[in-house]
């Protein structure tokens, strides 16, 4: 365990190690652990490197990477504090619904070119860009994490990576550099649309052999697509797009053309309505709610600050920072039965934005993570545009953005001693709240008052009296069957602080002897910050009437004759 912070449960186990949804103790704030596996530990040029790495990386601030908080090593094991993201993998994705849409793929893109843009122009590379390392929200957004943490080859003279996303120069030669980045990038694009990788092979040297020689397969990709792939997936470094900058600038120009101006709106939508179906394996999907009055206080009762420490963030930051698991609460068997409400409710809901992780079906503005340790700067820019005081590429020649000098930040208040090798923290550096329209008042909390299958009340507190929406959907199941939607209403609350709606609908009668489940769903636009909250009560139909059984008559066939009657004798 990483001194200062305690494991709850593991996420999941890979080739590189093992994840662990933790706590900070200080602040009860989630954050995710890697514990990097023995075979890593023991590899001396990967360990001197990835401490390199994890400097850049706790400096690295860009929506489309998992912010890194400290790399730790002490005793045997080394392990990594990240932000918990809150969604799913897009190998998850895939592995349920086959593909995505080509806007959805390109949104997706851009973000993980986003991301790759951020870290190739302070000189990291990520060496294994795949569907696994690139999780997507329920709001749709996008985040590649594992950053420098590649696992070792199975087979000797394969380089560390993942085969069928590897360039030919990392066969060939083993540079892992931001080239390779962008094929594996161009790969993951063509699976997202496919639903399989553009090169396939029986065992690994069939698979090097198809990506060093056998041509792009653009005939089987989206006419859209077949530019971003052909210049993506050219087996020459120096044919691929110059940078990643130039990449995303190529793929908005031809979403644009191909899908019109609300192609990434779209795109993330849908997105979001894939991750949404998966919600139950969210990391927070199955947080204690035992756990959550702590958090709650810590954030209310003190300036929130970084998992490990940091500067103050903003209050709008810190109010962000309680979010809990969106399903907390919520009774298990509705929502193993009502993915597919879920995702009608998605549908209906999404706007663009971010979500704070205790309200994932709503998202509001563009604001910070719950677990960012200062305020960021309004990121509306899309990733193909340049950092201001840079120029783009003048052609595809491999370039690198010089990186801006920065200013040391303050040092931070460190934490107690511990028993580490090495440890890096985060920059405390504070940054300037961007300057936006007044936004909307926060959504303190919603709440379901009451609630008895046709009517009820719902309870909503603001911080201000702005105008918040309140979106209710009325949900039913039948006793043993999928949960549906049976109607929905918007409704928009304004002039105060504090607010009681009454809602109901009346229902469709249940049969005799038959007992349905109808359920509330109460979401709000800004999200609430304790989500979406629902109420599900079990109603019975009439009992069936008895029947008494009427008495048989005689049937012809089965009627005898009475014996004639034997004449008297005497």
């Amino acid at each position: 365990m990483v001194p200062g912070y305690r494991d709850v449960r593991q996420l999941g186990e890979g080739r590189t190690g093992r994840v662990f949804l933790s706590t900070y103790q200080a602040t009860g704030a989630h954050v995710a652990i890697k514990y990097l596996n023995a075979t890593l530990r023991r590899d001396d040029a990967f360990m001197a490197r990835f401490a390199e790495d994890a400097a850049i990386l706790v400096e690295l601030d860009d929506p489309g990477v998992a912010r890194t908080y400290e790399y730790v090593r002490t005793g045997g094991r080394a392990a990594v504090v990240t932000e918990l993201v809150d969604g799913v993998s897009l190998r998850a994705i895939l592995a349920e619904h086959g593909r995505v849409r080509p806007e959805a793929a390109l949104a997706l893109v851009k973000a993980v070119l986003g991301g790759l843009a951020a870290a190739h122009e302070r000189g990291l590379a990520h060496r294994d860009v795949q569907p696994g390392n690139v999780l997507v929200q329920a709001d749709g957004a996008v985040k590649l994490t594992d950053f420098g943490v590649v696992a070792h080859a199975e087979e000797p003279g394969v380089p560390p990576g993942s085969p069928p996303y590897m360039s030919p120069e990392l066969w060939t030669r083993g540079e892992a550099g931001p080239p390779a980045d962008l094929y594996a990038t161009a790969c993951v694009l063509f699976e997202a649309v496919r639903g399989r990788v553009p090169y396939r092979g029986d065992g690994v040297p069939a698979l090097r052999d198809r990506h060093l020689v056998e041509p792009v397969p653009l005939e089987v990709a989206p006419d859209s697509l077949r530019n971003l792939l052909r210049l993506g997936l050219a087996k020459d470094p120096a044919a691929r797009f110059a940078s990643a900058r130039r990449f995303a600038a190529e793929l908005e120009r031809d979403a644009l053309t191909a899908y019109g101006p609300e192609w990434e709106k779209r795109g993330r939508r849908h997105l979001g309505e894939l991750a949404t179906l998966l919600a139950l394996r969210f990391p927070l999907a199955d947080a204690a709610p035992a756990a959550r009055p702590r958090a709650e206080a810590t954030a209310r009762s003190s300036p929130a600050a970084s998992p490990t420490g940091g500067a103050p963030r903003s209050s709008r930051a810190a109010r962000r920072g309680r979010g809990t698991a969106w399903a907390a609460g919520v009774p298990t068997h509705l929502w193993l039965a009502g993915a597919t409400v879920v995702a009608v409710a998605v549908t209906l809901l999404m706007t663009e934005g971010r979500v704070p992780p205790g309200a994932v079906l709503l998202p509001p503005d563009d604001t910070p993570s719950a677990l960012d340790p200062v305020t960021t700067p309004d990121r509306r820019d899309p990733p193909g545009t340049p950092p201001p005081g840079t120029a783009p590429p003048a052609d595809r020649r491999a370039t690198r953005t010089p990186t801006p000098e920065r200013t040391p930040p303050p040092t931070p208040t460190p934490r107690a001693p511990t028993a580490t090798a090495s440890t890096v923290r985060p920059s405390a550096e504070p940054t300037p709240p961007p300057t936006r329209p007044p936004a909307p008042p926060s959504v303190r909390e919603a709440g379901v008052l009451a609630w008895d299958g046709s009517a009820g009340s719902v309870r909503v507190l603001a911080d201000g009296p702005g105008p918040v929406r309140l979106r209710i959907a009325y949900l039913r199941r039948e006793n043993g069957g999928e949960a549906r939607e049976v109607g929905q209403e918007t409704r928009t609350l304004t002039g105060r602080t504090a607010y009681t709606a009454q809602v109901g609908r009346t229902p469709a009668a249940v049969p005799c002897g038959d007992r349905a489940y109808l359920a509330i769903l109460a979401m709000t636009e800004p999200a609430a910050a304790n989500g979406p909250q629902i109420r599900e009560v079990p109603v019975d139909g009439p009992p069936c009437p008895t029947r008494t059984p009427a008495t048989p008559s005689p049937s012809p066939a089965t009627t005898h004759p009475t014996p004639e009657a034997a004449p008297a004798t005497g």
